[in-house]
C-alpha cells in the first residue's frame, strides 16, 4: 500500500529493507553497495560474461566426464574414483561460474575454488584422452579470460 504524508507527498510501502514505488522494487542502501562491486564499463561486462560462459562449459565438461562408457575397462574402484574426482571438479567449476554470473562478482571465492580445482585436476592433466585434453585447454583459456577481466575491471 502506498502512503501519503500530511503535506501530500506520496511514497511506496517499505517491506524488509525493500521499497515499493509505482510497482517497481527498489533496494535502498543495497543498490549502492551492489554498484560498488559491479562491472563499471562495457569491456568489463563483456569479460565477465565470457568468464561465466567459459566456466559453464568447464562445468558441463566435468559433468560429462563423470559418465562411465559401457565398454570401459575400469574397475569398480576406478569408476568410483573417477566419479568422485569429476564431481569435485564440477562443483568447483560451478562455484567459479556462479561468481561471475551476476554483475556483483565474488572474486575471492572464485580464486579459492580455482586453486582447489587446480589441485584436483593436476593428476588428470597428463591423460591423453581428448575430453581431458580439451578440459585442460579450456581451463587455460579460462585463466586468460580471468586476466582479461582483471585488466578491464580495475
Amino acid at each position: 500500500m502506498a502512503w501519503q504524508r500530511s503535506d501530500g507527498v506520496r511514497g511506496g510501502r517499505r517491506a524488509a529493507g525493500w521499497f515499493v514505488a509505482g510497482g517497481s522494487w527498489l533496494l535502498g542502501a543495497g543498490v549502492i553497495a551492489t554498484l560498488l562491486g559491479a562491472c563499471q564499463n562495457q569491456e568489463c561486462e563483456a569479460a565477465r560474461l565470457e568468464l561465466a560462459q567459459t566456466w559453464e562449459t568447464l562445468r558441463n565438461t566435468a559433468t560429462s566426464r563423470k559418465q562411465i562408457p559401457e565398454a570401459s575397462d575400469l574397475s569398480k574402484s576406478e569408476e568410483e574414483d573417477r566419479i568422485k574426482v569429476w564431481t569435485a571438479i564440477e562443483d568447483r567449476a560451478e562455484l567459479i561460474r556462479s561468481s561471475f554470473q551476476t554483475t556483483q562478482v565474488t572474486i575471492e571465492p572464485a580464486q579459492k575454488a580455482r586453486v582447489e580445482l587446480d589441485r584436483l585436476f593436476k593428476p588428470l592433466a597428463s591423460n591423453d584422452d581428448p575430453m581431458t585434453r580439451g578440459f585442460a585447454v579450456t581451463l587455460a583459456d579460462a585463466d586468460k579470460r580471468l586476466e582479461t577481466f582483471r585488466q578491464a575491471c580495475r
